[in-house]
């Protein structure tokens, strides 16, 4: 009885290895259901190995694209950086505002003749002259009648007017400069410094004021070289 049971055990246990050596011995319908289950495992086990190999792909995938995103960043803030030393971009902040308007007091004798003196008129010396002083006391953005100063940016009388980037403007002329605004305000209200030569002439050519926060407009003047290029590498 153990025998017999035993054989037909052997009989019944059924694995990859015997499944085929079996065939012979079943019908049609359980051969072509056996072989369809062996396709299906194999099936089974090569996808996976695909989706295995899939999952290290992305993997690996991800990895590449978190390195790529933080070198980016860091690329991308350094761009920033660059375009708001070299004034290509709008920037906003706390700082002062300086508006030097032409005197109303300007007529005098001069060579035995009446006519305006040259003191009482706002001139292209005066306005380079205060932007160089609010730079040298550290403001980061500076603008003449809404025109950034960049390091193009050139000052100069045609006139009864001034051009500033090429660009005509006249009495009165704002300059805006963004920086700390107790220092500019103290640079600016020095002893014998530029605003008061100004008011020796007449005190209301000049106005300072203390501004919380306030927008600069983006350079737009030329940015192409065509002499100067940067040196190749020995």
């Amino acid at each position: 009885m153990c025998l017999i049971l035993g054989f037909m055990i052997s009989l019944a246990w059924v694995t990859n290895e015997n499944r085929r050596d079996r065939i012979p011995f079943t019908s049609a319908d359980q051969a072509g259901r056996i072989n369809e289950q062996s396709v299906d495992l194999e099936a089974f086990q090569q996808l996976s190995s695909e989706v295995t190999k899939l999952r290290e792909e992305k993997t690996k995938l991800e990895n590449a694209i978190a390195q790529k995103d933080t070198g980016s960043k860091t690329l991308n803030e350094s761009l920033q950086e660059a375009k708001i030393f070299a004034g290509l971009t709008d920037v906003q902040g706390p700082g002062v505002m300086v508006t030097l308007r032409d005197s109303t007091k300007g007529t005098g004798e001069m060579g035995g003749q009446v006519g305006v003196l040259p003191d009482s008129i706002i001139h292209d010396t005066d306005v380079l002259q205060v932007v160089n002083e609010l730079i040298a006391s550290g403001a980061e953005a500076v603008s003449v009648n809404d025109h950034r100063i960049a390091g193009r940016a050139s000052f100069r009388c045609v006139g009864t007017t001034i051009l500033v980037n090429d660009v005509k403007i006249a009495s009165p002329v704002v300059v805006r400069a963004i920086g700390d605004a107790e220092t500019l305000m103290g640079a600016m209200n020095m002893p014998g410094g530029v605003l008061a030569q100004i008011r020796q002439m007449d005190p209301s050519m000049v106005q300072l004021d203390k501004i919380k926060k306030m927008s600069l407009p983006a350079y737009v003047g030329t940015t192409t070289n065509k002499f100067a290029k940067v040196p190749k590498a020995q």
